[in-house]
């Protein structure tokens, strides 16, 4: 079951035979494919529209040495939960990867097919691939064609349909389960919309419907990962030792007056503070609430001992929280300011008619 759910995120992507074609002169034949991966470049969406029962989406390479390239694009409002992490993204409907994206995959999706499906076609029990299909000119991104790979995984008796396509740098993924209708109709919605910005930025919510306030932010480069947590966005840091090392943003924040109360409320809390009209967050004044936790030994669940001081900045439209050793606050501080400097605020938008 390990290796097929490997599979399922190796292949971050999306698409299938039958889409409607698509313009663009570089068609690569199907008995020919491609022996390399471009390099992804910035390009427009073929429709920039958000559609009813859509959200729009961003997707950051996140890693250190990345593009410094962002893919945004639309994804259905039945999406539940989110994860951004290294050069891919994830978008789940429940425990089910609906819509994957990879930035500058590595091999393409024939290498991909050869080394990792073939072996395992037919041959029964839980690591069992079937009705693969491949072609080398479906519609694809930026008017070219793409490579198009769809299989189904056994997947220890939960089957997935799988399918992905791949051109100008880009992975896109789309995971049904086996006895759900394949939605190709909203595949190609979810084709159509990407395009590759320059920068990295990312969107809080990524799930949901779309009438609801959200922020756009620059992860900093230490990010190990964003995802979901509850209403907000978390920060998850790379190769740290605690959840007390961690950013957070939040497009819709409870009374911090509420939060100082519950954290004072904390034994391993000392020193907290709380300033009005401290700072700004997208031109809103914002008010800082700080503490410190002293833990003097490991925990249950492993967390080290040590001191870590707590910032959240809060408007009353979003919250950016930061966690960190006080060492990291004398060296590292720009990385908080700058992560509080690229937040803007969206508006909730209308519902659709």
């Amino acid at each position: 079951m390990a290796r097929l759910l490997l599979i399922s995120g190796l292949a971050l992507a999306s698409g299938l035979a039958g889409l409607a074609g698509c313009g663009g002169n570089d068609r690569p034949s199907p008995d020919r494919p491609p022996t390399r991966v471009d390099p992804p470049q910035p390009f427009p969406a073929a429709s920039a529209d958000v559609p009813a029962g859509f959200r729009e989406v961003l997707c950051p390479d996140l890693r250190r040495d990345g593009t410094g390239l962002t893919v945004r694009l639309v994804v259905p409002v039945a999406t539940t939960g989110g994860q951004q992490s290294e050069d891919g993204c994830s978008f789940s409907h429940g425990s089910v990867r609906s819509v994957g994206v990879q930035i500058g995959p590595e091999r393409t999706l024939a290498a991909f097919r050869a080394q990792e499906l073939d072996p395992f076609e037919d041959i029964g029990g839980d690591d069992e691939v079937s009705d693969i299909t491949y072609r080398g000119d479906a519609p694809g991104l930026d008017g070219k064609a793409a490579e198009e790979l769809t299989w189904r995984v056994y997947n220890d008796g939960l089957p997935y349909w799988e399918a992905a396509i791949q051109v100008a740098g880009v992975r896109l993924s789309w995971t049904v389960p086996d006895d759900k209708p394949r939605r190709l109709d909203s595949f190609d919605v979810v084709r159509r919309s990407v395009a590759v910005l320059h920068g990295t930025g990312s969107l809080c919510p990524s799930w949901g419907a779309a009438d609801r306030p959200s922020l756009t932010f620059s992860p900093p480069k230490e990010a190990g990962w964003v995802e979901r947590d509850g209403d907000r966005c978390r920060i998850y840091r790379e190769e740290a030792p605690t959840l007390l090392e961690y950013g957070a943003v939040d497009p819709t924040p409870g009374d911090l007056d509420t939060l100082a109360a519950q954290v004072r409320r904390d034994p391993e809390v000392v020193r907290v503070r709380l300033r009005r009209d401290a700072g700004r967050i997208d031109g809103e004044p914002a008010d800082l609430l700080t503490w410190v936790v002293v833990r003097t030994e490991e925990t249950e669940s492993y967390e080290p001992p040590g001191t870590w001081r707590i910032v959240a900045l809060q408007s009353a439209s979003a919250r950016v929280e930061w966690g960190a050793t006080p060492q990291w606050w004398h060296d590292d501080r720009s990385t908080y300011d700058d992560l509080v400097a690229s937040v803007r605020i969206s508006p909730a938008r209308p519902s659709p008619p």
